[in-house]
């Protein structure tokens, strides 16, 4: 699994405008409809899929990152999309602080495997905090996407 693969170009956001939990989720699911990879119809849907995902427990990790995750039979491949916010979103994560890096993920019901395949890779990635950093201080999504893609080589180790 590589991030560049499931990131669609589109599904990076530099500078997110949203400051509650929902209101960003939002954003990142329509970034993902902007890009062509959900169609309009299925947003809603995906975003009540997170949505009922966050009831469980939030997905704030701490450290500032959040991975809002759901499975949704609307959804036919494995999506990804980053978001970055300077100014912190209340995410009720589970240190209690604002949160900058999001990584989202949306796969299909049947995609168990995959989908916790992702998790556990993001998961390793964020654990360096000095990777984080570096999102958190990238100059744009193009720094951005250059940083995932060293990331993807570097855990690959290709």
């Amino acid at each position: 699994m590589k991030l560049a693969e499931i990131i669609p170009e589109g599904g990076i956001l530099d500078d997110l405008k949203s400051t509650t939990k929902e209101d960003v989720i939002k954003e990142m699911v329509q970034a993902l409809a902007k890009a062509g990879r959900i169609e309009e119809g299925t947003s809603k849907k995906a975003v009540k899929a997170l949505m009922d995902r966050e009831e469980l427990g939030s997905t704030g990790i701490g450290a500032g990152v959040a991975v809002p995750h759901a499975r949704h039979e609307s959804i036919t491949e494995l999506l990804g999309a980053f978001g970055r916010s300077k100014k912190g979103i209340a995410f009720d994560a589970l240190d209690g602080e604002p949160v900058h890096v999001l990584f989202m993920l949306l796969s299909s019901k049947g995609a168990s495997g995959a989908h916790l395949e992702s998790l556990a890779y993001i998961s390793r990635l964020v654990r360096d905090d000095k990777f984080v950093k570096q999102l958190r201080d990238a100059a744009d999504a193009k720094e951005l996407r250059h940083l995932l893609g060293e990331a993807d080589t570097r855990l690959s180790g290709n």
